[in-house]
């Protein structure tokens, strides 16, 4: 459910964008996060890690933009949540089980250092993101930055996950049934 409420909320964006600009589409975002947050708490009676930082930046950079007047600071949102992504896949990886197998290991067997090297992999992809989205604001306009925003992360996180899939189905390992 969350995840179709992120995209929910990635579409609320662009189109409020579209019909009335950047600051509209930054109070929508702020007003959809608190959503967000509302319905993970509502599902699991507790606020979850994610949404509830997720909330918290976008309140705090939107409050920002609106306040100043100023969208650089709702597009640097982006790449901090994405560095924070990659700074957790980063610190998980030192651990015993990595963020990605604790994520995956109920449903997926895979060996040891495949987890690492998945985990590595979803480290770098956030922070190369983050990085991207950082060049994209400086050097595009607002118009710009938001289809890369919309379109060209959202087709890169499923380009990622498809090879992710596809890594990961060389390497399970199953269990003989005699």
């Amino acid at each position: 459910m969350s995840a179709a409420l992120e995209f929910l909320l990635l579409g609320a964006f662009f189109a409020s964008y579209l019909w009335k600009g950047i600051f509209f589409a930054t109070g929508v975002l702020m007003a959809g996060s608190v959503l967000v947050l509302a319905a993970s708490f509502w599902r699991t009676r507790k606020f979850e890690p994610l949404p509830l930082a997720v909330t918290i930046l976008v309140l705090l950079l939107g409050g920002v933009t609106l306040l100043l007047h100023d969208p650089v600071f709702i597009k640097w949102k982006f790449s901090i949540i994405e560095w924070l992504f990659g700074g957790v896949f980063i610190a998980t990886h030192f651990m015993r089980r990595p963020l990605v197998q604790r994520m995956l290991d109920a449903q997926i067997r895979l060996p040891a250092p495949v987890w690492k090297r998945l985990n590595l992999m979803w480290a770098s992809f956030f922070l190369l993101l983050g990085s991207v989205n950082v060049y994209v604001l400086y050097h595009f306009d607002t118009a710009d930055w938001v289809k890369f925003k919309v379109w060209w992360s959202t087709g890169a996180m499923l380009v990622f996950v498809v090879s992710q899939a596809l890594y990961m189905s060389r390497h399970i390992e199953t269990e003989n049934i005699s």
